[in-house]
């Protein structure tokens, strides 16, 4: 087994396919608690906490439905533009979800409402491209004999320093700074996912053709 370790951390496309997972993680993470805190804080505001609780279901149905149809079309994606690129483009995506959070806003109308279902269905679906495509090329990537333990830490990577991380510092930002200046800080960490996603591709390698 410590053969088979080096040969997982001794691998760089490993490493960045880990890499890509616990910024995804991290991102996600964040904007999860900021959705919901937001959703929360524009509806006490507005006196209209009877009706919170129906719409956020709403957005948990439109997060489910955005994961179903990148899950179900995955293989396709990867059979047609390669692994490595719907890797790169699911991460790519993320700064979008950042830019329509912080473009939400305050006011409690149909604008707001549909700004939050579309960014809950895409921060689903980024997920969902991410980890099914993340699967199948560690899968192919790591040593016959440690294919279940590189699995079992790229989902520690994801859920324990990604998104466990992120859910932790983004209610902290949330509650220190609010979410009208959070919208703020929402664009910085666009430009970090920028930055993280262009060091990631560095050091992948183009996806093989069949």
């Amino acid at each position: 087994w410590k053969e088979g370790a080096r040969m997982i951390f001794g691998n760089s496309q490993i490493l960045t396919l880990f890499s890509m997972v616990a910024v995804t993680g991290y991102s996600l993470g964040f904007l999860e608690n900021f959705c919901y805190i937001n959703l929360r804080q524009i509806y006490t505001k507005h006196g209209q906490m009877s009706l919170a609780g129906r719409d956020i279901s709403l957005c948990r149905v439109f997060t489910s439905l955005g994961g179903v149809l990148c899950w179900f079309y995955s293989g396709s994606l990867q059979s047609r533009f390669g692994p490595d690129s719907v890797m790169f483009s699911s991460v790519c995506c993320l700064p979008l979800c950042f830019f329509l959070y912080a473009g939400i806003g305050g006011r409690l109308g149909p604008a707001t409402k549909a700004g939050f279902l579309l960014s809950e269905a895409i921060r689903s679906g980024i997920f969902a491209a991410l980890w099914s495509t993340a699967t199948v090329r560690l899968n192919e990537l790591s040593p016959p004999d440690m294919k279940a333990i590189a699995q079992t830490i790229m989902e520690s990577v994801y859920r324990g320093l990604g998104h466990t991380s992120g859910s932790y510092f983004g209610g902290i930002l949330c509650h220190e700074y609010g979410s009208a200046a959070n919208a703020f800080i929402l664009v910085g960490r666009v430009l970090l996912t920028f930055l993280c996603v262009v060091g990631a591709v560095g050091f992948m390698k183009p996806a093989r053709k069949k």
